[in-house]
Order: C-alpha cells, then structure tokens, then sequence
C-alpha cells in the first residue's frame, strides 16, 4: 500500500525500529497494514481484536480495564496489543476506545516472528517495550496494594513527571482505587506536611525526599 510520507515517519520513529538504519527501518514499517476507526468505535474489546500490535498514526484513544476504570491514554505513537500476541488467549484484557477519529498500523504476530529473525535489534527493541511495560504494571500493582490512600496517592505522584495536570480528581480516586473523600484528605495532608502544593487540577510535589518517605511505607498509619 502507499503510506502517508508522515504517517510512514511516526512509524519509523517507533520503538519497534529504534536503532535501525532510516532505509531499513521504512521498509519494515511499510509492512503494516492501516486502518482506520471513527470516534467511540471500539477498537479492542474483550472478544473483538486482532492478533497484533497496533501503533497510533492519529487521533487518540483511551484504555479501560473490564470495569471501565481508565487506564491510559494513548496518542500518536503509542502501541497497545502485546497482551494478545502471542499468548494463546480467547479474550483481550482491556477495551481500547477511539475518543476520536483514529487511524492505526497493524503488525501481526508471523509479521513480527519474521523481522525478529532477520533483524535481532528489532527483537531487542520488542523486549525493552515489555520490560518497561512490567515495570509500569509493577509501579500500578504497588499503588492499588498501597496500605491507605495516602501512600496509595504518594506512590503514584512518585510515578509521575511533576507537576502533575489532572484530568478529574474521581478519575484520579478510580485509578487509585479509592473513594474521592480519601483521596482528598490524602492530598490535603500531603499539602500539610509541605510534600505537595495543589492549584486546581494541578499538584506539584514539593519535597520529593519526603513523598519517597511516604511511598514506602507498608503499614496503615
């Protein structure tokens, strides 16, 4: 197919083809296949995906899990689709949603088995995205286990590029997996003890000694 010369761009920039040579990696990211879906389209669901990855070409789209609590958010760029690939499951562990038009690059699994083969580096690249993708589940595992909201709130900020911009306080309270109440006295005595300073829906972590203090702590207080 022809690709888009900025489409093809993006997808060339991906991680899939970091550290190849620009010929190269646009003859791999041109093996893809487009599609396109319109806003509140379903994407994946739980019985409706493809065995592949899929990378945002643009628009956006938003990742719940089975309780409609959001997960991310995924702009041009982002891949999502790696649950499915090559493990043997009947169902997809989350929803994506188009919350706008969408236009996407598909990768299947032989697609992908047969550029691991030839080009190891794009193998390599394919595991440092798992990695990172443990470590951040690691990092979401240990703020919804987090002992009160307070450390559950402080573990997350931890997680975070500061300032932080919210979208709403409820959808921060679901994430972390507690009530907005809690949430908001997490904050208001994080704000007391000088460990962040909230504007709105921005919060800016003022002692990071001090939130790292509160994020480790394993016991209700």
């Amino acid at each position: 197919m022809d690709w888009d010369p900025q489409e093809l761009c993006l997808l060339q920039g991906s991680f899939l083809f970091c550290g190849l040579e620009a010929p190269l990696a646009r003859r791999l990211a041109a093996q893809g296949s487009r599609a396109c879906f319109s806003a509140g389209q379903t994407i994946y669901g739980v019985d409706q995906f493809r065995r592949a990855i899929g990378i945002l070409l643009s628009g956006q789209a938003r990742v719940t899990n089975a309780s409609g609590v959001p997960l991310n958010t995924l702009a041009p760029g982002s891949c999502f689709g790696v649950a499915a690939l090559f493990h043997p499951v009947d169902h997809y562990v989350s929803t994506v949603t188009a919350t706008a038009p969408v236009a996407l690059a598909f990768y299947t699994g032989p697609q992908l088995e047969e550029m691991f083969a030839q080009f190891p580096q794009v193998a390599r690249n394919y595991i440092a995205f798992l990695s990172e993708r443990i470590q951040f589940l690691n990092e979401k595992i240990g703020s919804f286990t987090a002992p009160t909201a307070r450390v559950r709130l402080a573990r997350w900020l931890a997680a975070q590029t500061s300032p932080v911009q919210v979208k709403s306080y409820m959808a921060l309270a679901n994430e972390l997996n507690v009530g907005r109440a809690s949430l908001y006295r997490a904050l208001d005595a994080l704000a007391s003890q000088g460990v962040l300073k909230r504007q709105g829906a921005c919060i800016t972590v003022m002692d990071p000694v001090a939130l790292h203090r509160v994020a480790i702590q394993q016991t209700n207080d």
